[in-house]
């Protein structure tokens, strides 16, 4: 791992841990997860001292005549009930963590021992890890910068408590996120793996077939070759399943914030649409802001848009990469045939295993989430603003 990517993952961990976030240590050599006593404690406090600042949501302002306001009050709120849930997430789902990322560790190290990551996996592990932390950090530097003058100028707040408590929720939400996108990368990097090195017991069993038509090889080496790669390709499928069933796990682990997550989203989206129409709400809104904000939010828009594009694409590589090995083991029955009994039954049973556990992220176990859904909620928000620009220009005519 480049040197780059390692210390962005160390102040990913040090932000997690110093926000409260978690309560886990690890180790870097080996990726083992472990509670400390005195972490715990720090994290008991950083905790109680989140929820301090929850009566200072009282005071808040949530009754503006604008629409964009209110929306973003919405949105606002979100976060400080997003905040919350991960606390008490962070408490009641303690040993679930624990265990669930040390079995990732133990699948990870396990299939390196065996087939170590490529060169192309390795880069693509460090390009992927790299550009989600950065566009996350430079986002959530971003949107704090912006939200001091919201909470004093639309939540009507001055107070010092206000706009720390607003710091730190943003905080806390997209250390979430970034935990989350680390769990599903690693998922991730095994998956490419279990593909590169299906893709090479393919060629293998091609390389088999044109030698044996060739008599170039003998029924023992062939037997005992195919024997390998039936091998080869057991402990592959087998890692494949637990690699589903963690990825299951973790999703469940953070669906609840991922759910609130996709509603701020969705609602930011329609706000950040309408407000660029032109009504004399949004001029008046916009006036009151100084312009260096003004200035930096269409920068600070790009860098969420880019970050929520990454996050997106982290989550459906999951299912994308499951659907490739099953793709692959689509084409081993269309163009290659068969060279072993033993063999083909491996190829068999990994069909089978992929098609009796369909790979499918859920929120809150309810809703499926793919690609799909993704676009389906971009057009969803377009569709809403053009309404709500709709209403606001008949009004505006109306008067």
């Amino acid at each position: 791992m480049g040197r780059t990517t390692e210390w962005l993952i160390r102040a990913t961990y040090i932000n997690s841990v110093l926000f409260g976030v978690t309560s886990l240590c690890y180790v870097e050599s080996t990726g083992e997860v472990y509670t400390k006593p005195l972490l715990t404690i720090y994290n008991a406090l950083a905790n109680i001292g989140m929820l301090t600042l929850v009566p200072h949501f009282r005071r808040l302002n949530l009754n503006s005549p604008f629409l964009s306001v209110q929306i973003n009050s919405l949105i606002f709120a979100l976060q400080a009930v997003s905040s919350l849930i991960a606390v008490v997430i962070n408490w009641t789902k303690r040993g679930v963590f624990v265990k669930t990322l040390n079995d990732l560790s133990s699948t990870r190290l396990q299939f390196m021992h065996r087939w170590p990551l490529s060169e192309k996996i390795k880069q693509k592990y460090e390009n992927t890890t790299r550009r989600k932390v950065l566009f996350g950090y430079m986002a959530m530097v971003g949107i704090m910068l912006g939200s001091i003058e919201y909470v004093q100028l639309e939540l009507k707040q001055n107070s010092f408590y206000m706009i720390v408590a607003a710091i730190i929720m943003i905080t806390i939400v997209n250390m979430v996120l970034l935990n989350y996108f680390l769990c599903i990368v690693n998922l991730n990097v095994i998956l490419w793996a279990i593909n590169e090195e299906l893709e090479k017991i393919l060629q293998t069993v091609h390389q088999l077939w044109n030698l044996r038509i060739m008599g170039l090889i003998g029924p023992g080496t062939l037997i005992s070759q195919c024997c390998k790669l039936s091998d080869d390709l057991d402990e592959l499928a087998a890692i494949q399943h637990r690699l589903y069933l963690l990825g299951n796990r973790i999703n469940r682990m953070y669906d609840i914030q991922t759910t609130c997550v996709l509603i701020m989203v969705y609602l930011n989206n329609i706000c950040t649409f309408y407000m660029y129409y032109p009504s004399k709400q949004n001029i008046q809104i916009l006036a009151e802001y100084s312009s260096w904000t003004k200035a930096i939010m269409p920068f600070v828009l790009m860098l969420h848009y880019i970050d929520l594009i990454l996050f997106l694409k982290g989550m459906t590589n999951f299912e994308e990469s499951i659907m490739a090995t099953g793709k692959l083991l689509r084409e081993q029955q269309l163009f290659y045939p068969a060279l072993d009994m033993r063999l083909e039954e491996s190829f068999k049973n990994f069909s089978l295993q992929l098609a009796k556990f369909p790979v499918e992220m859920k929120l809150v176990g309810l809703f499926k989430f793919d690609r799909s859904m993704a676009f389906s909620i971009f057009g969803s928000t377009i569709s809403n603003a053009i309404v709500l620009i709709q209403y606001d220009y008949k009004n505006n005519s109306d008067e």
